[in-house]
């Protein structure tokens, strides 16, 4: 054990070091200042030590922060659902958290490799097992951390038994601990079997074992989510989910077992596999993206408005890119749809049996949480997607030339383009006000003047802010390299920074008429402030890199 803790220990490091590199790297290149700070901020030791600050805060937020929103969600969703057609939290809470630990399991992959195993195993020469058995230690360590810190309380609050809550972190850790074991035991048996390379040439990876994944999915689909029709019978079910609690903690004996008993040899030829599968995915993503630059831009579309200059620029490239485009908005409006598919039968059910209509859950959320639009706005925004295509298929070669690089050059084609980007996401937000303004007048009407307005003007003002948004980051960040994937540091962590405000927003009670009027003075001020910013600046950072 004491070995396997060092070379955490060394693996900590060497992540804290890339860390601070890629800190100090992000700073050197934030836009207007970046350039005014020199090499010499490597070396800096009180620069260092603030950059270590944020290192560590960023692995500990990497760490917990799903955790923090998985129990904060169940918890505050199974209340809200029990307190309608009296359904028990408790049972409600573990069935959420079996659901999320469906989710885990086909996420979750331990020879993922990353920046520091090319640095510790294939460079530094580090033991593979080594290696994984460390990763390994400090995912259980976080995950156990978690699920006391945020996992207990939560299931305690939400009426769990004390037993039951303490089962939580041991069967947490179970759902990771048998996933890995039943990989490696498959991976190795098809090694065994000679089976090494899969049809492209290209070494079997342990995350190629889908097969275990579905068998554990159809374990715990049979144990509880066959059950879905009793928990609508209000049958009680929770022996069940709680049998299905206390297998998942006894996973861990067997998954202990299989990993134990994992080949020594097969550790780096796992990750070796692992890095030639990465390679693979990147490549093929090229691939994807030269074919969309190539095959799918229409040669024949023409622009027959009578525009010139820019706009006829602007409209030929909608025009040609229709496909592209088009594309992306049907799968975001069959998305949207489907969605609200989904919340119609719930509410479906809620008009036949709620005797109470003011009680409904879809009402409370949509009347009384309407952050919860916002986050959808923010998920469903198609304004990163059509960036990316104004760069690959229009700016990356348009950039070379003077002309299209002066200050009003730029505002001219930004406002052009603003427009046409609040017009593809004109759509799935008509879609869901729509069904909102329908979702509150079936379940009781207006709670106050004019609600039905609000409601819809605060999906409008933040589709609006929301597609204004990426285009603006776009042009005065200019996140794309020469192979077209996002570098920037500062783009990833002002992403970051939105949606975890757009997150937070859902859990506050603020009604439509509150969203809707500061969303139109924040919008008001964003458009402004980026239409000079990028006259004044995009000229700088608009760039090829």
């Amino acid at each position: 054990m004491r070995k396997y803790l060092n070379t955490l220990r060394i693996i900590l490091s060497i992540r804290n070091t890339i860390n601070i590199n890629e800190i100090l790297h992000g700073i050197r290149s934030i836009p207007f200042v970046g350039k005014y700070i020199g090499e010499e901020i490597y070396g800096i030791r009180i620069v260092k030590i603030i950059a270590t600050i944020l290192s560590v805060n960023m692995e500990i937020i990497k760490a917990f922060f799903l955790k923090l929103l998985m129990f904060a969600f169940l918890f505050l969703a199974s209340g809200a659902a029990s307190s309608f057609n009296d359904y028990s939290q408790k049972i409600l809470y573990l069935y959420g958290l079996l659901f999320f630990w469906l989710i885990g399991v086909f996420l979750f992959n331990i020879f993922y490799i990353s920046a520091e195993t090319e640095y510790s195993v294939f460079y530094l020469g580090m033991d593979a097992k080594n290696y994984i058995i460390a990763q390994f230690l400090n995912r259980i360590i976080n995950n156990v951390v978690g699920y006391v810190v945020f996992g207990i309380p939560t299931a305690l609050l939400s009426g769990v038994e004390w037993y039951l809550a303490l089962l939580i972190p041991v069967a947490g850790v179970g759902i990771n601990t048998a996933t890995l074991g039943a990989q490696m035991f498959v991976y190795a048996a098809g090694q065994a079997a000679g089976r090494k390379m899969n049809k492209r040439g290209i070494p079997v990876s342990i995350e190629g074992n889908i097969v275990v994944k579905v068998i554990i999915m159809f374990f715990i689909f049979v144990a509880a989510f066959a059950l879905l029709p009793l928990i609508a019978y209000k049958e009680d079910i929770y022996p069940v989910i709680a049998a299905v609690l206390c297998l998942t903690a006894a996973a861990n004996l067997p998954g202990i077992i299989l990993i134990r008993k994992f080949p020594f040899n097969l550790y780096k030829t796992v990750l070796y596999s692992e890095k030639k599968r990465s390679e693979s995915v990147k490549k093929a993503e090229k691939k994807r993206i030269d074919k969309s630059r190539e095959v799918e831009i229409s040669r024949t579309s023409a622009v027959r408005t009578g525009a010139k200059g820019f706009r006829y620029l602007n409209e030929m490239f909608i025009k040609r890119h229709t496909k592209i485009l088009w594309g992306r908005l049907i799968f975001t409006i069959l998305g949207t749809a489907l969605s609200i598919a989904i919340i119609s039968v719930f509410l479906y059910f809620e008009i036949k049996y709620c005797d109470d209509l003011s009680e409904s859950v879809v009402r409370y959320v949509f009347s009384k949480h309407s952050g919860l639009f916002i986050m959808i706005l923010f998920s469903i925004n198609s304004g990163a997607y059509i960036s990316h295509a104004m760069y690959a298929n229009c700016d990356s070669s348009f950039l070379m030339f003077g002309f299209y690089r002066t200050p009003a050059a730029l505002r001219t084609m930004f406002r052009l383009r603003m427009i046409s980007v609040i017009k593809f996401n004109l759509i799935p937000a008509i879609l869901i006000s729509a069904f909102s303004v329908v979702a509150l007048a079936l379940t009781g009407g207006e709670d106050y003047f004019l609600q039905y307005l609000f409601t819809v003007m605060t999906i409008m003002i933040y589709m609006v802010l929301f597609s204004i948004r990426h285009l603006t980051l776009y042009y005065l960040l200019q996140p794309y390299a020469s192979d077209f994937r996002i570098k920037s540091k500062v783009y990833f962590t002002l992403s970051f920074f939105i949606g975890f405000v757009c997150t937070v927003l859902i859990f506050i009670k603020i009604p439509a008429f509150v969203f809707a009027a500061a969303g139109l003075i924040i919008t008001a001020i964003y458009v402004l402030i980026a239409d000079f910013l990028v006259h004044k600046f995009a000229v700088k950072t608009f760039r090829l890199r």
